[in-house]
């Protein structure tokens, strides 16, 4: 379970109807008709199947049925006149699942989205938006609308949070609409805020979890003002984490006052402690080390292998030999400031089969990775 994602930003500031992004993805036509549909869910309601008319600031867009290889551009309108959208925080353009259509219970995608808005929500009901999606390469019409109310965020309640803690003064750097927070780990996000951010800006602070309980969204919420200074976001005093998690990836982190928005993969597992059993621990993964059968003669070395090590500094990957039924370190290298190692293999002097693995150090905040084997057969 690694989702490997790459880094985007939405538009901060435009017009009232915000169409987004560019043209899609285009999948073959299907003659047999449209059976997909949007949903619109609050953001810890994961495929509910039902549209929630009323969301809060931050919500989920879902997508359901739809054909294999479709893309869809979201666009989002103001049904009140008095009222602007001037930022869409999400993507704009999102590729759907790659499945055959299975109809209205087929979860093919699931998309966090923010507004922000000039003018006066209506006082209960909140902001009237109409969502419409374009998914070029669905069957029969591409055009889905739905029309729903968002609560704006000042008045948003999602629950009791006691996980975000000021530490210091924030950022030095001066506000533009794309500053940037640090990478997330896997106990949390740190955010580091503009000390001259606009006021009401620096809100909701939304990440995203793939898990082996399914996707979660955590949305941290200020109920008496906005984040400012250094906050720190910790993911498992947050009341939507999932109790007995075992592991999880961080794919997505959104902060409200900024364009950017961090998506990438950090593989993160819990330490299994009976007393703090959701303790976060990241996984040092290792990527490149070629596993199988190497015939090779005798005298003759092993090609070396260029390996990449995730999520690790300083990290030393370890050769191991499986001898007299156990496994023993064979040789050590250290990683490079990118992340890499150079595998190098002994000079195999002696007839016989030889079976390897790598394995990368532990410490007491991460859990290290072991590759398969590589059998080498010496004649």
């Amino acid at each position: 379970m690694r989702a490997r994602l790459v880094c985007a930003a939405a538009a901060a500031t435009l017009p009232a109807v915000l169409a987004l992004g560019g043209t899609p993805a285009v999948a073959e036509a299907d003659p047999s008709g449209n059976n997909g549909t949007i949903k619109v869910a609050e953001v810890d309601q994961v495929g509910t199947e039902s549209n929630d008319p009323h969301v809060g600031c931050t919500f989920a867009l879902e997508w359901y049925g739809f054909d294999a290889g479709s893309a869809s551009v979201v666009t989002f309108e103001s049904q009140d006149q008095d009222v602007t959208i001037t930022g869409v925080h999400g993507d704009a353009t999102v590729e759907l699942e790659d499945d055959a259509a299975n109809g209205g219970t087929d979860l093919d995608h699931r998309e966090i989205y923010t507004l922000d808005f000039a003018g006066e929500p209506h006082p209960e009901q909140g902001y009237h938006v109409k969502v419409t999606t374009d998914t070029q390469g669905s069957r029969g019409a591409d055009s889905k609308s739905k029309t729903f109310w968002v609560g704006p965020c000042e008045t948003e309640e999602p629950g009791e949070d006691d996980g975000p803690t000021e530490t210091g003064p924030g950022s030095s750097v001066p506000f533009s609409w794309d500053w940037r927070y640090a990478d997330p780990t896997c106990s949390g996000v740190t955010v580091a805020y503009p000390a001259d951010i606009p006021s009401g800006q620096a809100n909701d602070v939304n990440v995203r979890l793939e898990t082996d309980h399914g996707q979660v969204t955590l949305n941290f919420h200020n109920n008496t003002g906005t984040w400012g200074g250094t906050t720190v976001f910790d993911f498992a005093s947050h009341p939507g984490w999932p109790a007995g998690l075992a592991s999880y990836d961080v794919a997505w982190v959104q902060v409200g006052g900024t364009n950017y928005h961090w998506q990438g993969d950090v593989s993160c597992t819990t330490d299994g402690d009976p007393v703090t059993p959701d303790v976060p621990q990241e996984v040092v993964g290792l990527d490149g080390f070629n596993t199988g059968s190497l015939s090779l003669r005798r005298g003759a070395t092993a090609p070396a292998d260029g390996v990449a090590v995730d999520n690790a500094e300083a990290a030393v990957v370890t050769l191991e030999r499986y001898v007299g039924g156990s496994w023993q370190a064979a040789r050590s290298f250290a990683t490079t400031s990118r992340g890499t190692a150079r595998v190098i293999f002994p000079r195999f002097t002696q007839r016989g089969t030889y079976t390897y693995r790598l394995t990368v150090s532990q410490t007491l905040d991460t859990t290290g990775d072991t590759t398969g084997t590589l059998i080498v057969r010496v004649r």
